[in-house]
């Protein structure tokens, strides 16, 4: 159950820092004020699943790991509950492995919610570059940036997706800049 979690918050992970990148050269990181600030010092995260890890962060990896399996995220913003379906890929389960976690999320751009881990913090297996759905959770490498996406602007950037916010997405229109909590959904 917590290596699900984990897989589902590394796909919300890299949703958010994908967006959060774009447009930006520098940036005051926020890792001091949370727990999964340790991310950053691993150098062989534990895969769930996988016997193959690339133990690089480069962004580059082509190897295609495809597994059916599809992981349920809760995501807690003040009294709001949303339900996410993350992928099961190498991104999602290190940020499951770090679930339950509660991330100080950004507002960017008017259509993001963004915490950054640092650049390249996270392994990536299936970088695609192309357009995003409202609701969708990813992670931009270059700025290590876990984004959830809440509107639209037509971008396109390079990302590796992690899954995709149910319904209620529109709470973060009105939130600001908020703490948002991860776990692995009961089925």
């Amino acid at each position: 159950m917590k290596k699900i979690f984990a897989l589902l918050m590394a796909l919300t992970l890299i949703f958010v820092l994908a967006a959060c990148g774009q447009n930006e050269t520098s940036e005051e990181s926020t890792s001091e004020t949370t727990q999964p600030a340790e991310l950053e010092t691993q150098e062989e995260p534990e895969a769930i699943g996988d016997e193959q890890e690339t133990g690089t962060n480069t962004g580059n990896e082509t190897e295609d790991t495809e597994v059916s399996t599809e992981i349920r995220i809760k995501i807690t913003v003040g009294d709001t509950e949303l339900y996410a379906t993350f992928e099961d890929n190498a991104t999602t389960r290190e940020l499951i492995e770090q679930m339950p976690m509660t991330l100080p999320m950004m507002d960017l751009y008017g259509r993001e919610m963004c915490y950054r881990y640092g650049a390249y913090a996270l392994t990536t297996d299936d970088l695609q570059s192309d357009g995003y759905e409202v609701g969708d959770i990813a992670y931009w490498p270059p700025g290590g940036s876990l984004v959830i996406l809440y509107a639209q602007n037509g971008e396109h950037f390079e990302r590796q997706h992690l899954g995709h916010i149910d319904s209620g997405v529109e709470v973060f229109e009105t939130t600001g800049d908020v703490d948002v909590t991860f776990e692995v959904a009961d089925n």
